[in-house]
């Protein structure tokens, strides 16, 4: 039973990832699928590089519309047969998720106790920063889309793992249109360089606590 408990934090869990999606519907009053998922990007974002880790437990895929974690997406999706290495009662969990059509979600009330107090802060956080704003646009301004913007240009690519070190990246605001046009210039997640080599380092020491 312990090492279930320690699991709910070291490895992707719908039940904690439905809570996330509740939390950030609840107080940001989003209620499509592209803004939960964004919402949840720019929360891990903020949380992997102060705490080390991602809210998620996801990994992360550039799609045409930005990063988004992708086992986050199927529970969004509510793609049972995607999430079929989960047990019954973890799937259970989805029956939470309402899809009223193709884009809007409903979550049904679900408390927070796998959401740890840095998680709800950078969720806040990322709510306050990034909430009514042109998400998609915003995302391809960072660096874990931005390293393959020009295949989805080309049309060379539909779907890209995104590597976990360009979270720790801080991204080139002069070619950034959309911090441009919302924090004037100004990226609001901006970390100093060498703090984030060591958050990096740090990261990747972790893992093989595992």
């Amino acid at each position: 039973m312990e090492n279930a408990a320690i699991d709910k934090y070291r490895f992707f869990n719908i039940e904690k990832i439905v809570q996330v999606f509740y939390y950030i519907q609840k107080y940001s009053k989003v209620d499509s699928k592209l803004e939960l998922i964004k919402l949840l990007f720019f929360a891990d974002r903020i949380h992997i590089r102060k705490y080390y880790s991602l809210i998620s437990l996801d990994f992360y895929i550039a799609l045409k519309y930005g990063p988004v974690g992708s086992r986050s997406l199927d529970v969004l999706n509510k793609h049972e047969e995607k999430l079929d290495n989960f047990s019954e009662i973890d799937l259970k969990f989805l029956d939470n998720i309402i899809l009223h059509d193709k884009v809007k979600r409903a979550i049904h009330p679900i408390q927070f106790d796998l959401l740890s107090n840095n998680e709800k802060y950078s969720l806040d956080n990322a709510i306050q920063l990034f909430s009514k704003k042109n998400l998609v646009t915003l995302s391809h301004d960072y660096p874990e889309w931005k390293r393959y913007k020009e295949w989805f240009d080309k049309q060379l690519t539909v779907s890209e793992l995104i590597k976990i070190q360009d979270f720790f990246r801080n991204p080139d605001v002069n070619n950034s249109p959309a911090i441009q046009k919302y924090f004037n210039g100004i990226d609001p997640l901006y970390e100093d360089e060498e703090y984030l080599k060591e958050a990096e380092q740090f990261y990747f020491e972790s893992l093989l606590d595992v």
